[in-house]
């Protein structure tokens, strides 16, 4: 199964419409593209309503594509540990991401209370924050592995990004931590750009526990 479940449109950071992303999906061949712009407190976010506005959108869409479209968001994570997300009504999918950690500690501490909340379906570039790209802390690492696994939260493979970790990655699939495929996407181009995801996912998970909503 060809999918992309971490795209950006116009209406957040992205460069092009919700219309020309799934044509682009369409063209590319892929089964399943998931629309996540960002949302509340992200510079370029987008709100719940606009969201549910971006559903309404689709549904007119999805007759005339083969490719199934899912609508959902990209919350953000707030130093707190908090997911900035009043509700996801109208939403299939939840991506959750910490942008703007100061610190490996913040950003651990964050993350780990973040993939509590039930809105939350997938833990989205894990390891990777404000341009920031660290080295693992282990002992945080296997924290982070039992609280995706003992809250059903799904790791994305992030190919933008070469994200998580292999060793990360390989502890997920042990634990039974299902997995998304993501291009994060904000131009057409990059639509489908998944091939360093589906290599991992056929390495370490021999392309068993997609999460699929």
């Amino acid at each position: 199964m060809k999918v992309d479940m971490h795209v950006h449109t116009s209406k957040s950071d992205g460069r092009d419409s919700v219309h020309s992303v799934i044509e682009a999906a369409e063209a590319k061949g892929l089964d399943l593209v998931a629309i996540t712009d960002h949302g509340p407190g992200h510079g370029s976010g987008v709100t719940e309503k606009m969201v549910r506005e971006t559903r309404k959108e689709v549904e007119l869409l999805q007759p005339s594509y083969r490719v199934k479209v899912l609508v959902g968001i990209e919350a953000e994570i707030l130093p707190t540990g908090e997911v900035y997300l009043a509700d996801r009504d109208g939403m299939d999918l939840v991506l959750a991401s910490f942008h703007g950690a100061q610190s490996w500690d913040l950003y651990y501490h964050a993350v780990l209370r973040a993939v509590q909340d039930q809105k939350v379906d997938v833990l989205a570039h894990h390891a990777w924050s404000a341009g920031v790209q660290f080295s693992p802390i282990q002992e945080y690492e296997e924290q982070l592995v039992e609280a995706l696994r003992d809250n059903d939260v799904a790791i994305e493979i992030n190919s933008k990004h070469c994200l998580p970790s292999w060793d990360f990655l390989a502890k997920c699939r042990d634990a039974g931590v299902k997995y998304t495929i993501g291009s994060d996407a904000h131009k057409v181009a990059d639509v489908g750009s998944v091939a360093w995801a589906n290599n991992t996912a056929r390495h370490i998970f021999k392309n068993e526990g997609l999460f699929l909503p």
